[in-house]
């Protein structure tokens, strides 16, 4: 080798190495014990940078979120292992040797799972973004998924029963865009509302027929305070409990098996001696003997949220309950209509709206509160006044209109004394006027209920700002609503970053049933939206969050 280059190979060298050692990203959140193995191992917290070469442990219970210097969002989901083994980034017009061919987002999913919206780096350089695991490669087309990987420490999945085994291997959910998944056995390609699994002794892809049970974890789908980002919108994909017990595809079975006793002449099956009974999407034990999962049920209570939606409308927000049937549901009991209250140009009125050609996303479900949260996003949600039928139709290509709901149960009995602080459960992403998309931090409710009583803390990062809001409400009877229901306004609310200032804010939600408390006197669970806007006027953040285990 010669000098020249000799000289050129250390200079390539040592420019890799101080790649090695940049910034990666940075941890939005991070709750439980969340460690980046160096030398030494270093415990992470929000604001803390996370690096090339670390690989990012959670420990039980634990989560993280992070942010890479592409703009994509990563949430790990507790007992995972993720190692950033190239994470490289220039952006536009920034002063750095490094070259847009040279940008790479490599990482190693070691254990346990995580979701991501992915960044520029995926949507740019789709060749040099891998996420590597022990059965294969992901490759990606710009997307939104979520992978697990269970190597005999996955937990038994919802609707199943304690200590049944979950199959060793990679299990994969894809939102938006589509991945590539590579190894010797084979190539696959999933789609948005697709699902695949690499099962560990084969090696070989295999497409599911619906969202396999023990990749759904909602409360870590998300990228809020509980440490989750985007959940999958399944509506329209699959319905009931097939959605939650997600199955392989199988051969063929409609023709008759000469040796199946049980089967008639004419091909068709014997009824069970035993009614079949199946877990509903709210984890309910139903009979579905007849072969389809039950309908979806009513007696919901719902709570909903909006900003200006383009119409001269301000927000505007409600919480009710289903009675008779004032809402529409998806198999999955996500949202997909109602009936609420809505100012009208001489004054209240009532609407019905319908999702329209806008999607739900966020869609998130707590199986303990039995709690769902969601969000309407783009196109436009059907609306039409019930009082002269004008249409009142909202334009959701850049606010959302976030909801909350609680089980197919009759209303809590309210106790009349006491106080409860719950905890954050789950949440939507919070939305601005300006159609961009943010991270609720962190949240707090407290409820007294000897004085009727809301105090709610909220603190939000979106759009470079942040917002940290601290409101008061009152329940029932005292804010001249049901005796579950709750308002209230945030009296004080700061601004700093790229807003700066002070702003004000309501919010308005219910208490529910069922969930586990310290005291069983106390509801399990409360739903909240809430709809914040600058002193200014000029941009507004709505949102939804779920809340138990006071």
């Amino acid at each position: 080798m010669t000098t020249k280059r000799l000289i050129a190979a250390m200079l390539a060298l040592f420019v890799h190495s101080l790649v090695l050692a940049a910034d990666a990203g940075s941890v939005l959140f991070a709750t439980g014990p969340v460690t980046a193995a160096r030398e030494p191992a270093v415990a992470l917290a929000k604001g803390d940078t996370v690096l090339t070469e670390d690989t990012i442990t959670t420990g039980t219970a634990a989560r993280a979120q992070l942010l890479m210097v592409d703009g994509a969002k990563i949430a790990i989901r507790p007992n995972s292992q993720l190692r950033i083994d190239d994470y490289v980034y220039a952006p536009a017009g920034s002063a750095t040797s490094i070259s847009k061919s040279d940008e790479a987002s490599v990482m190693s999913l070691v254990k346990g799972g995580f979701r991501t919206i992915t960044g520029a780096i995926a949507s740019d350089n789709k060749d040099n973004y891998e996420v590597r695991t022990a059965v294969g490669v992901l490759g990606v087309r710009g997307t939104n998924f979520a992978v697990l990987l269970c190597g005999g420490d996955c937990q038994f999945a919802p609707g199943a029963a304690p200590g049944d085994p979950v199959e060793d291997g990679l299990y994969i959910g894809v939102s938006s865009g589509s991945i590539v998944f590579r190894n010797p056995a084979g190539e696959i390609v999933v789609k948005a509302g697709e699902y695949a699994f690499i099962p560990m002794a084969t090696r070989v892809p295999e497409k599911l027929d619906a969202p396999p049970a023990v990749l759904i974890d909602d409360n870590d789908l998300r990228i809020g305070a509980d440490g989750s980002v985007q959940s999958p919108d399944t509506a329209g994909t699959a319905t009931g409990f097939d959605a939650r017990l997600g199955t392989r595809r199988r051969p063929d079975t409609s023709a008759p098996d000469p040796e199946d006793k049980d089967s008639n002449a004419d091909g068709s099956k014997s009824a069970p001696e035993q009614p079949v009974i199946g877990i509903d999407a709210d984890g309910t034990p139903v009979d579905i003997t007849p072969g389809e999962p039950p309908a979806p049920t009513d007696g919901r209570t719902i709570s909903y949220s909006t900003g200006p939606l383009g119409r001269g409308i301000a927000q505007f927000s409600g919480t009710q309950y289903d009675e008779p049937s004032q809402l529409l549901l998806d198999g999955n009991n996500n949202l997909l209509g109602f009936t609420g209250p809505y100012p009208g140009a001489s004054g209240p009125d009532t609407a019905v709206f319908d999702i329209g050609t806008a999607a739900n996303v966020d869609t998130g479900f707590d199986s303990v509160t039995v709690l769902r949260w969601g969000r309407w996003a783009g196109g436009t949600a059907d609306g039409t006044l019930q009082s002269d039928g004008s249409d009142v139709s909202l334009d959701l290509g850049a606010q959302s209109l976030h909801w909350v709901s609680g089980p197919a149960t009759a209303p809590p009995v309210m106790p009349i004394t006491g106080t409860a602080s719950y905890n954050l459960v789950g949440a939507t992403s919070p939305t601005d006027s300006q159609g961009n998309t943010g991270v609720l931090g962190s949240a707090t409710f407290n409820a007294d209920f000897t004085n009727l009583r809301i105090d709610t803390t909220l603190d939000i990062d979106i759009n470079g700002s942040n917002w940290n809001a601290t409101g008061i409400g009152n329940i029932g009877a005292a804010a001249n609503l049901a005796d579950y229901l709750f308002s209230g306004t945030f009296t004080d609310v700061t601004i700093t970053g790229a807003i700066t200032g002070t702003g004000g804010g309501t919010f308005t939600g219910f208490f529910s049933e069922p969930g586990t408390t310290s005291d069983p006197a106390y509801p399990g669970g409360a739903g909240m939206t809430y709809s914040l806007q600058d002193g200014q006027g000029t941009t507004s953040v709505s949102g939804a969050a779920a809340f138990g285990n006071p």
